[in-house]
């Protein structure tokens, strides 16, 4: 079962859901840019359990404005905190009344939403520094005993001086 419904309805659509048994599952937020005709390019997607009926039922919120904005439901379900964090931090939706809408991914400097569709790929420089294959710095780093200097048992622990049988 699958339903849409307007911002401006979610907050007093979700207690009626928590008061009737529904929990949440999980919330994220989804960028509708160039998936069909859509009145807005952002939203939610909520999906709840009803554990007694052994119902599951997803509901799209539409995110409206300019940022995107939702009412936070993390009053009716203590586990939408996170989950509308990772939301706001990813894609830059506002949940209205949350408690502590701050990133939880991305450093608090960076700029932009990374899981917009419009976000520029490859917008951080990854620095590739050669590594070499095996280090052997120390006694028990080695591939074999004899490089490394140690004596090893049947299973390949170190014997020192003092336990060799």
């Amino acid at each position: 079962m699958v339903t849409t419904i307007s911002a401006g309805d979610w907050s007093e659509r979700a207690q009626a859901l928590a008061a009737d048994g529904w929990w949440l599952a999980d919330l994220c937020g989804v960028d509708h840019l160039r998936i069909g005709p859509r009145d807005e390019r952002f939203g939610v997607v909520v999906q709840l359990l009803h554990h007694e009926r052994k119902e599951r039922q997803m509901i799209h919120v539409t995110a409206v404005g300019d940022p995107p904005t939702v009412p936070s439901i993390a009053a009716v379900w203590p586990t939408a905190d996170f989950m509308e964090r990772e939301a706001f931090d990813m894609f830059g939706i506002v949940f209205e009344g949350h408690p502590n809408l701050t990133r939880i991914l991305m450093p608090d400097e960076w700029e932009g939403y990374p899981l917009r569709k419009d976000y520029g790929v490859g917008k951080v420089a990854v620095e590739f520094v050669e590594q070499p294959l095996l280090q052997i710095s120390t006694p028990g780093q080695g591939p074999d005993q004899a490089e490394s200097k140690v004596r090893v048992d049947r299973l390949g622990q170190v014997i020192e001086e003092g336990d060799a049988p």
